[in-house]
């Protein structure tokens, strides 16, 4: 019997990552999109990143913050290289890794809330907000549970 509805499931027969998780994934690695962006315009790069980051080593931490999550996202987007490789160990590894980034991220946002005087910013509190739900969402999903279960296992293909 299957855990998960069969749209949930590859070819294969392993389960596929929920759709709300690429957008957590995504929505955390903005900072590096913005970076990465803001690199592109070489005449305008110091411009775009003061406009994004108007404090210097607000950059610096967010990419900081992130770099778990770029590794989740590196891992789940080669998770079928991975396995044809035999390597599966790296399943283990992911629920922690992208939890620690969206501790991590939470982190630097506070850190942004106490370096401007506890003053009112609404990016900011939707930041925080939408770190808090994930870090929930995250936390408490079946299905990321059963997707890192099933990934443990070598299936024959």
């Amino acid at each position: 019997m299957l855990k998960l509805p069969l749209k949930y499931y590859d070819e294969s027969g392993r389960i596929l990552p929920p759709k709300w998780l690429y957008v957590i994934l995504a929505l955390f690695s903005l900072d590096w999109i913005a970076f990465i962006f803001s690199l592109a315009s070489r005449s305008q790069t110091e411009a775009l990143l003061k406009l994004f980051y108007p404090q210097s080593e607000s950059l610096g931490l967010a990419l900081l913050s992130s770099v778990p999550i770029v590794l989740g996202l590196v891992l789940i987007s080669q998770r079928e290289r991975l396995w044809k490789k035999g390597i599966t160990g790296w399943s283990r590894a992911l629920l922690p890794l992208i939890l620690v980034g969206v501790i991590a991220s939470l982190s630097v946002q506070f850190y942004h809330i106490v370096s401007v005087h506890w003053g009112f910013e609404m990016i900011t509190a939707i930041k925080v907000v939408v770190s808090i739900i994930s870090l929930y969402c995250i936390s408490r999903s079946r299905h990321l549970r059963w997707m890192i279960q099933d990934w443990k296992k070598p299936h024959c293909e």
